[in-house]
C-alpha cells in the first residue's frame, strides 16, 4: 500500500487522533500530500505538558509529556536567567530578577509580550487567554506584597493593571468569563468578583465539613462544562505521597442559597493541579487516558529537610495517591499546553 496516497480526509482524521504535539509536527513534514491534508494551525487536542523547571539558568526549557512519557528541551535564550511561575493556555509568565520585567513568553512561537511592572517579585498567572496578541485576551495574575494579596487584570499594551486588592489573601481561586472567583481565607467563603468594576457581585457560603459541622477552606476552585467544582487538599507539604488525600465539590445552583454538595466521582473528567490554580480536561478526547483521578504536583520533605516536586495521581475511587511517573522530573513547576500556531 502507498501510504502517500490515502485520501486528504482520512489523513485529516488521523492527524486528529495524534496525542502528542510532536508526532503531530513528524505527521505533518511526512510529505507535501500529507502537509497539505492537515493545517498546522489546527493540531489535536492535547494532553498538557509539566514544565520540569521553576527557574531558567540556561537558556532551554524542560518538558515531560504525559502522551507519551518523554522529556523535550526547547532552546529559548529569552527565557535566560529568569524565573517561570507558571503557565495558561500556551503562554507562560516569566519574571526577570534583574530588570524586575514581567513578560509572557510562548516557547514555540518565541513571541515575548511585555506585561506592565508591580512592586512584587511574587507573581503567579491565573489567566492568559489563548491569544493575547492577536485577540486582545485578557491576562490575570496575581502577586503577594507583605500580608496583601493583589490581583491584577490587563491586556497586552497596557500601561497598568486594573487591581484589586484580597486583605486576607485567598485559598482557591480562577478567572472565568470575565469574573474572578475567591476563597477568601478568613471567611472561606467563595466571592464572584468584577475586576474591571472593583465590585463583588455574589457570595458564596463556605464548604461545611460534614462530619464537625465546621466550615473548611477549598484549595482550589475549576470550571468544568459551565459547573463549578472546589477542590480541598493538597496544598500542605508531605513525607510521603501516600499522606496526600483529595475531596471534590460541586457547586450546586438549584435553591435559594448557593450550596457545595461533595461528589465521589468526577467520571471521566480529569482533574489537574498546581501550586495556584487547576483545570479539568474529559476523557472522550483522549484514548487510552484513566479518569476519575486527580493530577497534581506534590511537595514531599525528608528528615534533612530536602524537598522534592514529583508529579503524582490521586484515584479518587480507592482514595490512592501514588506517583503518577516513575523517577524524577527535576524543580516541577506548571502544567502547560503546548501550541504552535
Amino acid at each position: 500500500m502507498d501510504w502517500s496516497q490515502l485520501a486528504p480526509d482520512l489523513l485529516h482524521l488521523i492527524s486528529k487522533k495524534l496525542p502528542d504535539l510532536s508526532d503531530f509536527i513528524r505527521f505533518h513534514a511526512v510529505c507535501k500530500r500529507w502537509c497539505s491534508a492537515t493545517s498546522i494551525n489546527d493540531p489535536p487536542r492535547q494532553l498538557p505538558w509539566i514544565v520540569a523547571a521553576r527557574y531558567s539558568l540556561a537558556s532551554t526549557i524542560r518538558f515531560y509529556s504525559l502522551s507519551t512519557g518523554k522529556f523535550y528541551s526547547l532552546i529559548f535564550t529569552e527565557v535566560e536567567g529568569k524565573q517561570l511561575l507558571g503557565s495558561s493556555h500556551d503562554y507562560m509568565l516569566a519574571f526577570d530578577p534583574n530588570s524586575r520585567l514581567l513578560s509572557l513568553l510562548n516557547p514555540f512561537t518565541r513571541d515575548e509580550i511585555t506585561l506592565p511592572l508591580t512592586d512584587s517579585c511574587r507573581h503567579r498567572p491565573l489567566y492568559i487567554g489563548p491569544d493575547p496578541v492577536q485577540s486582545g485576551d485578557d491576562v490575570v495574575i496575581c502577586w503577594h506584597s507583605t500580608d496583601v494579596l493583589t490581583v491584577g487584570l490587563c491586556q497586552p499594551g497596557d500601561q497598568e493593571w486594573k487591581k484589586i486588592e484580597i486583605s486576607e489573601g485567598a485559598y482557591g481561586q480562577i478567572y472565568y468569563n470575565g469574573m474572578y472567583f475567591i476563597n477568601e481565607r478568613r471567611t472561606l467563603a467563595t466571592k464572584v468578583i468584577d475586576i474591571k468594576r472593583g465590585t463583588t457581585l455574589s457570595t458564596i457560603p463556605p464548604v461545611v465539613c460534614t462530619t464537625t459541622g465546621v466550615p473548611r477552606c477549598l484549595d482550589y476552585l475549576i470550571m468544568s462544562s459551565g459547573e463549578l467544582l472546589g477542590v480541598f487538599g493538597g496544598k500542605w507539604t508531605c513525607q510521603f505521597i501516600r499522606d496526600y488525600e483529595f475531596e471534590v465539590y460541586r457547586l450546586d445552583n438549584e435553591n435559594k442559597v448557593p450550596r457545595w454538595i461533595r461528589i465521589d466521582s468526577t467520571g471521566d473528567r480529569v482533574l489537574f493541579l498546581d501550586d495556584t490554580v487547576g483545570f479539568c480536561l474529559s476523557t472522550t478526547d483522549f484514548k487510552g487516558f484513566k479518569g476519575d483521578c486527580i493530577y497534581f504536583i506534590a511537595h514531599l520533605y525528608d528528615m534533612d529537610g530536602f524537598s522534592d516536586f514529583p508529579l503524582c495521581r490521586y484515584d479518587m475511587k480507592n482514595r490512592i495517591a501514588e506517583a503518577a511517573v516513575p523517577g524524577r522530573l527535576g524543580d516541577v513547576s506548571s502544567w502547560f499546553f503546548p501550541s504552535i500556531s
